[in-house]
């Protein structure tokens, strides 16, 4: 019966079938389109968030990321810990040392009768006083130790990449502008020069003037070089060759935006969180861990044994054993008493560098806030409208000589009062952008996280 029914139903359950099979296409295939053009479409945006900034020209943002992936001392200290994980994986094994097994074989010989006799026996050491655990937290704190370098290597390198940034920015500022200080003195000379030639003033006066004009191109020159030299700094930072590499910079001559905020919040609960005291700590405990661990090594560590035998004439031999190493005073036997002083004396002197890193932090934050506080007084003395004072005199010297109205005696001294105050300016915010840097540091702020 049932036969006849599914034979007699086999068109319409086919049909029902083929329907059932194209809802499930239209619902399986748009799935599998739209997953498809999903991961088309992330997959190029994952490429583009992983690709690396761009590193010329160099600005605020892209500074110290550039920096970091190209410092030969952020990797070494990469490959350091590396090593420190290592060394953990090291002593992580359950087990002191691996199995020993034994084989031998004999053969027996009494009178007429022959036996061939065999001995089989594994050994297995077993530590019972802990020492483990112990390496175990020994090699944890060095490895927290080294995590803790790596930190101090990052904010290093970011610190001399803002340095060498803002000397660069300051550098091509100075040429910029002893470029047109070359062209204005010039203009002086050549008006004082044909003054002295019509004898409407003093040779010497023109002489002045063109020994003003002569230090000033001196001083392009300076400004020129002092460009090539921080652009070649920058290439170097950044892994580049500096006889062919050029980098740009660009940006403003600002220093790092909110190092004053963190100076009047600095505690001195935030000294204990310095990576630097954080490493000298921990490099302290894996040192007295080590210690500890040579102490428990003094316990004897029990060997179980087991063996089976086929002895004297074909008997069989089965049983278990337990042996012990005899500990022994003194300089006979090993006592690990070198290495336990040695281990102890490099814990107390980790401890004392943490105090001398401490009493160090204290004084740079000291030095640095200070020159800060000095920068950024100074940088306010040059008020806006006195420089441009200063530039738009400077601008009109040339036609004050021509019409008269100043003598060139007083126009060079005017001039060169004149070319100081902006050359102080330049050099009063270079020392005050690299004092932010220095104030950051001491700080101990992230300089290696921030693009400010």
């Amino acid at each position: 019966m049932t036969s006849i029914l599914m034979g007699r139903d086999s068109p319409r359950i086919e049909e029902l079938g083929a329907r059932r099979g194209r809802k499930l296409d239209m619902i399986f295939y748009p799935a599998v389109l739209v997953a498809g053009m999903v991961v088309v479409l992330c997959t190029p945006l994952r490429a583009r968030a992983e690709v690396a900034p761009p590193c010329s020209p160099l600005n605020r943002s892209n500074l110290v990321p550039c920096a970091l992936s190209a410092s030969l001392l952020v990797r070494a200290e990469a490959e350091e810990l590396e090593a420190a994980r290592g060394r953990e994986k090291a002593v992580s094994s359950v087990l002191p040392s691996n199995p020993v097994l034994e084989l031998s074989a004999a053969r027996r010989t009494s009178g007429s009768t022959e036996a061939n006799n065999w001995y089989v026996t594994l050994n297995q050491e077993v530590e019972v006083a802990g020492q483990r655990g112990v390496r175990r937290d020994g090699a944890s704190a060095a490895l927290r130790a080294q995590s803790q370098r790596i930190v101090v290597s990052r904010r290093v390198t970011a610190a001399r990449a803002w340095v060498t940034f803002f000397e660069a920015l300051a550098a091509s500022e100075e040429q910029r502008l002893t470029a047109r200080l070359t062209e204005i003195t010039r203009r002086v000379s050549t008006v004082a020069q044909a003054r002295a030639d019509l004898g409407l003033a003093a040779p010497v006066e023109a002489d002045v003037a063109m020994a003003t004009t002569m230090a000033t191109a001196a001083a392009q020159l300076r400004a020129v070089r002092q460009v090539k030299q921080t652009e070649a700094a920058l290439a170097a930072l950044l892994g580049l060759d500096p006889l062919e590499a050029a980098v740009q910079v660009e940006g403003e001559l600002n220093p790092i935006a909110g190092v004053s905020e963190a100076l009047k919040t600095y505690t001195a609960a935030s000294l204990a969180r310095r990576p630097e005291v954080l490493a000298a700590e921990a490099e302290a405990q894996a040192q007295e861990r080590r210690a500890d661990s040579f102490r428990r090594s003094r316990i004897p560590n029990p060997t179980l044994s087991v063996f089976a035998q086929n002895d004297g004439l074909n008997e069989r031999v089965f049983g278990a054993g337990l042996s012990f190493p005899i500990p022994l005073p003194g300089n006979i036997g090993q006592t690990f008493i070198g290495e336990i002083a040695e281990a102890e004396a490099l814990a107390r002197r980790a401890r004392t560098g943490r105090q001398q890193t401490e009493r160090d932090i204290r004084l740079d934050i000291a030095t640095a806030a200070q020159m800060f506080e000095s920068t950024t007084q100074e940088v306010e003395l040059f008020a806006k409208e006195r420089l441009d004072r200063a530039e738009a005199g400077l601008e009109s010297l040339a036609g004050e000589v021509e019409a008269g109205h100043l003598a060139v005696r007083d126009a060079v001294v005017s001039q060169q009062a004149l070319i100081d105050l902006l050359n102080a300016h330049i050099e009063a915010r270079r020392e005050w952008c690299v004092a932010s840097v220095d104030l950051a540091r001491a700080l101990g702020l992230p300089l290696e996280e921030s693009a400010q």
